[in-house]
Parts: C-alpha cells; sequence; structure tokens
C-alpha cells in the first residue's frame, strides 16, 4: 500500500544499525507501525513484536502482516449460502478470495459516495473509483461484514480479508498515493479491475510466536506491554494528519454501518479521535516525553527525518533524559523524498532528497 512515511525502502539502514549497536533479537514495540513494513521485518529476524496504530486500517494491516504466523484457513461454510455456523470442514484463504472476486456487485457506500455513478460522487464530482470496481468493493466489504455479524468470520480473518480488501482498493484507486485528493482524469491504474490478492502473514523467527496487533495511540500500547528490549518510534513527522490523507482506507477498514457522516468536497469521515499532537508543532514535543515517560525499555531507536517540525535538539534532550547520555547516538541516511504529485503552480518541492536520522539511546 501506498502509505507517506513508510519505511520500506529504509528497512536495510534499520537492521544496520541494530547490529552495529550489537542489539540481537528479542521483544520489540512498533507504535507507530503504518502498514507494518518495519513490524514484518522485525519478525522476520526474529524478533517479537508488538505493533500498533492509531489508525484502523494499519491495525488491519497488523494483524495480517505481523499477529498472525501462518495464512489461516477458513469455513467451508462462508461459501455456501444459508449453511449454518461452524459447518464442518475448511477451504484455503485462495479459494476465499476468489469467491468474493466474483461476489455480485452492488451499489452501496462507496459507490453513491465516491464515484460519479453516485448521486453523492457526482455531485461532488469524487472519482476516486470506477462505478465497477467501487460496486465490486462494495459488495465484498459488505459481504465481511455479513460473515462477521453472524459469527461466521472471527477477528483476526476479518481482519485479513479487510487488509486484502484495503491493498487491492489502493491499487485501482485514482490517487497519487494519498486520498487527500483525487485525480480528475482517469489513470491506467484506475481503469484496471479491482483484483484480490493474498496478503501473507510474517512466519515467526527463531521459534518466538506471540506478535501482537493493536489499535490505539501509541502510550496505551507501552503501558499495557511492560517492559521489552526494543521500542521502536517512527511518528509523523508534519502537519499531515493521516485520518484525512487515509480517510478512504480507514473507511474499509471500519465499514459504514451506521454510515458515517462525511464532510468537504473529498468526503472526510470524522476523525477527531484519530488526530495526533505529533502533526501540531505546538505539541509533538511534549507527545514525545510523555511517549518516552511510560515507555520501558533496554534501547529506544527514534526514527524521524531532517523537514520534521521538531528541532534535532530537542529530540537528542528528550532521549538523553530517558536513557543513558553517553549512549546516545545519530545515523543518518539520505534517500528520495516521498512525492504525491509533481511540481506545478501550486506545489513546488524544496529537494527531491531528504535525510532519515536514526536517534538511539539506551536505557538507564
Amino acid at each position: 500500500m501506498r502509505y507517506l512515511g513508510n519505511k520500506t525502502r529504509l528497512i536495510p539502514f534499520l537492521l544496520r544499525t541494530l547490529d552495529r549497536l550489537a542489539i540481537r533479537p528479542g521483544t520489540a514495540a512498533d507504535p507507530f507501525s503504518g502498514t507494518a513494513s518495519v513490524a514484518s521485518a522485525l519478525k522476520r529476524e526474529g524478533w517479537r513484536v508488538h505493533a500498533g496504530d492509531l489508525m484502523a486500517a494499519s491495525y488491519a494491516l497488523q494483524v495480517a502482516r505481523v499477529e498472525l504466523d501462518r495464512t489461516p484457513r477458513f469455513p467451508t461454510g462462508l461459501l455456501q449460502n444459508g449453511q449454518a455456523p461452524g459447518a464442518s470442514g475448511t477451504v484455503s484463504y485462495g479459494r476465499v478470495l476468489a469467491w468474493l472476486q466474483q461476489a455480485p456487485d452492488r451499489h452501496g457506500f462507496v459507490t453513491e459516495h465516491f464515484t460519479p455513478a453516485g448521486d453523492q460522487g457526482r455531485a461532488h464530482g469524487r472519482m476516486y473509483f470506477t462505478d465497477a470496481n467501487a460496486r465490486l468493493i462494495d459488495a465484498v466489504r459488505d459481504r465481511l461484514h455479513d460473515w462477521n455479524s453472524a459469527g461466521r468470520l472471527d477477528h483476526q480473518r476479518t481482519q485479513l480479508l479487510i487488509a486484502t480488501l484495503i491493498e487491492a482498493a489502493d491499487r485501482v484507486a485514482n490517487t497519487t498515493g494519498i486520498y487527500a485528493s483525487f485525480v480528475k482524469s482517469w489513470q491506467p491504474n484506475a481503469l484496471r479491475p479491482l483484483e484480490l490478492r493474498p496478503v501473507r502473514p510474517t512466519p515467526p523467527a527463531n521459534g518466538r510466536g506471540g506478535s501482537t496487533a493493536f489499535l490505539g495511540r501509541a502510550p496505551d500500547l507501552l503501558g499495557r506491554i511492560g517492559p521489552v528490549d526494543l521500542v521502536y518510534l517512527d511518528p509523523p513527522y508534519n502537519g499531515r494528519q493521516y485520518p484525512a490523507y487515509y480517510h478512504i482506507p480507514e473507511l474499509l477498514a471500519i465499514g459504514w454501518r451506521p454510515p458515517p457522516p462525511l464532510r468537504g468536497k473529498t468526503g472526510l469521515i470524522p476523525d477527531e479521535e484519530r488526530r495526533s499532537d505529533w502533526c501540531r508543532k505546538g505539541k509533538a514535543e511534549g507527545a514525545l516525553r510523555a511517549l518516552l515517560d511510560v515507555a520501558d525499555a533496554h534501547h529506544v531507536l527514534f526514527s524521524y527525518n531532517d523537514e520534521g517540525l521538531l528541532p534535532r535538539g530537542a529530540i537528542e534532550a528528550a532521549m538523553c533524559e530517558y536513557g543513558d547520555s553517553d549512549s546516545y547516538r545519530r545515523f543518518d541516511r539520505g534517500y528520495r523524498r516521498y512525492r504525491s504529485d509533481a511540481d506545478g503552480p501550486e506545489r513546488n518541492y524544496a529537494r527531491d532528497r531528504v535525510r532519515e536520522h536514526l536517534h538511539y539511546v539506551r536505557g538507564k
């Protein structure tokens, strides 16, 4: 999934840094997990990972990639309309996806509000999905709700299928990678048919099972899990509030029963409880200190780039107050910045490359 701040390209840098610091796999917390790319990489390296995030879309990806150790099988009864819950036999994940792919489409919430085929979508000029793709999105998401509500699908399997739908929808979304706006003409990817592809759980290494997913604020996760070997912090850097930039994946994660009120040209959903102090210049430093107050870790790594709201000195001071100041180190890596669009009359990027800083301190 395309996502602001995704660390997929920086994972080798992170793993090399852990090696340089001689930090061996144990138990880690990743409370700003996003697409769960770092949490998955740590799990693959032998860590038991407690992932978390404020966003429900992230939570689905965490369950799919981190909490699950293997691809589950599904009750046969899901594919046999009218069969009682608990019917004997199982079917593969792939077969469930093939069945959902052929589900009768429907003009539902997404079609009505986020395509030109819906009265509301047309009134606001919204072009997030083609009619055909939106109708299949509606059919699949409504089916998942019905299965879960009827007790035919457990929580983990529901989240795995939601994650599958979120990724499929993102591949055909008529956006530049964020949902704060849509493109005013159909992009080639948006004209392709929606395809449900498997999301593969990360198998545990070194026998370390027990990784978990968490939906909520970072201090709540750290307070719940207690002492860990590593806390990896990758908070938002700037004023972009993720609920507004990814409101449609979030909608797919939480569903629309009852339907939420939408606002504005892009159809934003209510998001006050998901807004982050890390995206507010006057509150970001307080958010860092409050988080470190509840952290109980042998090692802390704080990932931040040189365009973030927090000054480097404020980060260093907070880290050194938390841990052993003599152990503080900073590791840097340059990379090509994320661009959601090209330079133009309303957007001019100051530079193409930014630097990622990994701030490290050993706990006292």
